[in-house]
């Protein structure tokens, strides 16, 4: 009994230091979102004259690559990648499709339209939009902008919702100067 009430007392510090840190990465997130409209003011409205881009002339966007379920691995072990649908990490695989870093939308489901970033060696998979720099942008403000805006908006269909590739390719995004986007970039970092 004494053994089980120290465990259990363990696994109760260790709940309680779970959810603090679930909540703290949380305030992290509105704080850099805050951060996010301070600097470059709300992105529909563009009060702050931005100008103005279409997503595809500044990122190339390209869905994954399909891997079957049966050669995803749900725990990481050597030799393994990281492996991104439409909902973020499915689990671990044995190729990549990427190397570096790159904002991810999810293109398929209720939950189209979420935004990732992935970085290092990952596979992404069909159910995941590969954005790739076409000109100079901070990757970090990407994302911030396209979570700000919602793409979830831009899906068509009902039962099985989806984001086309050229539809996301036509959306207007205001596109501030690189020095700024740099400086939010550095923020994010710390």
């Amino acid at each position: 009994i004494d053994a089980q009430l120290h465990i259990a007392n363990i696994l109760s510090k260790t709940e309680n230091l779970i959810a603090q840190r679930k909540e703290s990465i949380r305030l992290l997130d509105e704080f850099l979102k805050s951060t996010f409209i301070e600097m470059f003011g709300d992105p529909v409205r563009n009060e702050k004259g931005w100008d103005v881009k279409k997503l595809g002339l500044i990122s190339s966007m390209k869905s994954g690559v399909f891997v079957a379920a049966s050669n995803i691995h749900s725990e990481f072990r050597e030799k393994l990648y990281p492996c991104y649908g439409g909902n973020g990490l499915r689990g671990y695989t044995q190729s990549y499709t990427h190397n570096g870093e790159f904002v991810l939308i999810g293109r398929q489901g209720a939950l189209c339209g979420n935004v990732k970033v992935a970085r290092g060696k990952f596979h992404a998979t069909e159910h995941a939009v590969v954005c790739s720099p076409l000109i100079n942008y901070e990757t970090s403000w990407l994302f911030y902008l396209l979570e700000t805006i919602n793409l979830n908006k831009y899906a068509t269909g009902v039962a099985q919702p989806g984001l086309a590739v050229g539809r996301l390719e036509q959306i207007e995004i205001i596109f501030p100067t690189l020095p700024l986007q740099t400086q939010f970039a550095r923020i994010v970092e710390k």
